[in-house]
């Protein structure tokens, strides 16, 4: 059995920062939040609370301490909150992200409505609708885009979740340009490390027998990298742990593709590789 990794695997840019800046603050501070996941993938979350850290949902029930602003950013008015309460901030919000917001603010400034393509209640998402100040449209596909109320006389901008497929992405664009606002601005602003990893897990699911697609099964960029590659390969799984191999069928003589999501550990990946070279039989 053959096991080939995606060239992109591993932590991406603004996962490693986030996670290395909660770590540093771990070894600095007490008590330390995150309000939400900071990441979203369960076994790195959990090792970073039994280095202290605590995840909560309700700014109202800190009082003192530090809250970290997790990697898919935060509402302005969340983030107003916590600075009325005196708390101390940390701000990991990934670069792209914050990209994406600033480029939504200033849509907003300028009298244009807005169209975000991506999971409206994803944290990014939702954080991101908050920088708006007004007319801000949210749609997952082309299904929701045609439903979309765009006149002639209208001024649409249409951005995307930085973890966005570009296909889906583009084809929204299509179904908004077809209703011929009067002024149309395409925004692309997908994480170019997401694109890399979906061409790449495309590349491999082309070639393979059977592909894995390591995550957690709530991160927005691993679902995207999961319907990549299964809409290639029908053979496609994604796990989150290598106990999620217990009921796997492997073949010996298989060629098995590894990718992961942006937010999967390098020692998650070792894991599910080991696993798979000791299983390497069909049970």
């Amino acid at each position: 059995m053959s096991i080939v990794l995606a060239k992109k695997i591993g932590f991406c840019f603004g996962v490693k920062r986030a996670v290395a800046m909660a770590e540093e603050a771990l070894e600095k501070k007490r008590p330390i939040y995150s309000f939400g996941s900071i990441i979203h993938n369960k076994e790195v979350v959990s090792a970073l609370s039994k280095k202290g850290l605590k995840v909560i949902k309700d700014i109202g029930k800190v009082s003192r301490g530090t809250v970290i602003i997790s990697s898919h950013g935060l509402s302005p008015k969340v983030v107003k909150k916590i600075s009325e309460r005196g708390l101390d901030v940390i701000d990991t919000t990934c670069p792209f992200v914050r990209k994406a917001q600033r480029i939504a603010q200033n849509l907003s400034r300028r009298g244009c409505s807005i169209v975000v393509v991506g999971d409206a209640r994803h944290p990014e998402i939702r954080a991101l609708v908050d920088f708006v100040s007004r007319d801000v449209f949210v749609v997952k596909n082309v299904g929701e885009a045609k439903k979309l109320r765009i006149g002639r006389a209208d001024r649409v901008s249409i951005i995307s979740q930085t973890t966005q497929s570009t296909e889906n992405f583009l084809d929204v664009v299509k179904v908004i340009s077809k209703k011929k606002p009067k002024e149309l601005r395409v925004f692309n602003t997908i994480c170019k490390d997401a694109e890399e990893r979906q061409a790449s897990a495309r590349q491999l699911a082309r070639v393979v027998d059977l592909m894995l697609i390591i995550g957690g099964r709530d991160s927005a960029n691993t679902k995207r990298l999961y319907e990549v590659s299964s809409s290639i390969l029908k053979d496609s799984h994604l796990v989150e742990t290598e106990a999620d191999l217990a009921d796997l069928c492997i073949n010996p003589g298989w060629v098995v593709g590894v990718a992961s999501g942006a937010s999967t550990p390098d020692w998650v990946i070792k894991k599910v590789v080991k696993k798979i070279q000791r299983k390497g039989l069909c049970n």
